[in-house]
């Protein structure tokens, strides 16, 4: 967590100078007993979403989110602090305090857009070379939050396992593996019988259909494997594109449109780990490619796609079919 702080560190400054300036500024208040209510509800707040990331019930993305506003946060009430106690306020004035919560609160929406994106990026080229090094496809990890997302492969490697959870920055290592690979293996069927045999009539052979739009026309009612879930994804990417504007990673009307046709086949593959690959600009730098997956990735989320579920990875080389798009990958 401490690497994450250090990274943050410009924002978490301009912080502490909102409140600096708030604290000396904020002109006296009537003297009442107790701390004010804004206060009140503002420590309550952050006393549970503390709880929430220590006890994991924050995740992903969600929990990263959160603990960047704790630190804004406390930033802010320290600078409050040293302002007052520098021009000898009266700590009464802490009701007026609140006005400074606004720009210290688009710092932190700054920071969540900027520099969180920035460093999701370093984190997941950190793990991926502790991979790479032990011999193991980089592509068996990826970063959502500050959570690490393994495939068995990655798992059953105990030294690098230990590497990555030891990792600056990692918060956790989560099994990202299809649940199928976890099970027990089913048991084999029964002997049959040489003489209770039956003849089965041949059946004929259907052709699976081979156009996207066709591929989304023939799935059936109910959850998806993740083979077929794999190829409704795949259709879906095809037939409606996510296509963001150049340099862009803002999530407009079009690009919610493609992204509500993925929502809608994502919510019928249950027990599976989604990759969200976002794809840059051609020459453009891996994190235009993690701020699209991580924007595709939060508007799925608020879609009713449970967190846990997907991860957040910005992509590879670039060609004319991916520039400025996103894929899925179903783990």
């Amino acid at each position: 967590m401490l690497d994450f702080y250090a990274f943050l560190w410009p924002w978490l400054t301009a912080c502490l100078a909102v409140g600096a300036a708030t604290g000396a500024l904020a002109a006296e208040a009537p003297t009442r007993r107790g701390p004010a209510r804004w206060l009140i509800w503002a420590a309550l707040a952050s006393l549970a979403a503390a709880a929430s990331v220590a006890l994991g019930a924050a995740q992903g993305a969600i929990s990263i989110h959160v603990e960047s506003a704790l630190a804004c946060f406390v930033s802010f009430i320290a600078g409050c602090l040293a302002g007052a106690g520098a021009m000898r306020r009266s700590l009464a004035a802490h009701e007026r305090w609140a006005l400074g919560l606004a720009p210290a609160a688009l710092l932190w929406f700054g920071a969540t857009h900027v520099a969180q994106p920035a460093y999701q990026a370093a984190l997941q080229k950190r793990v991926a070379a502790l991979a790479q090094a032990a011999g193991v496809d980089a592509a068996g990890v990826a970063l959502s939050g500050r959570d690490v997302m393994a495939t068995s492969a990655v798992l059953q490697d105990q030294d690098l396992m230990a590497q990555i959870a030891a990792a600056p920055g990692v918060r956790r290592v989560v099994d990202a593996s299809p649940r199928q690979e976890r099970a027990e293996p089913a048991p084999k069927p029964a002997d049959v019988r040489p003489d209770a045999t039956a003849t089965i009539p041949p059946q004929p052979q259907v052709p699976p259909p081979d156009g996207p739009r066709e591929v989304l026309a023939a799935l059936p009612a109910g959850d998806l494997d993740a083979a077929t879930c794999q190829r409704a994804l795949d259709a879906v990417a095809a037939s409606e594109p996510v296509a963001f504007h150049a340099a862009r990673a803002t999530v407009n009307r079009r690009v919610a449109l493609a992204l509500d046709k993925a929502a809608e086949i994502i919510r019928r593959c249950p027990d599976t780990t989604i990759e969200v690959r976002g794809h840059g600009d051609e020459g453009a730098a891996d994190a235009l490619s993690q701020r699209r997956a991580a924007a595709a990735e939060r508007y799925l989320r608020r879609e009713g796609v449970a967190g846990r579920r997907l991860v957040a990875v910005g992509c590879c080389a670039q060609n004319e079919r991916h520039v400025g798009t996103i894929d899925y990958i179903v783990r």
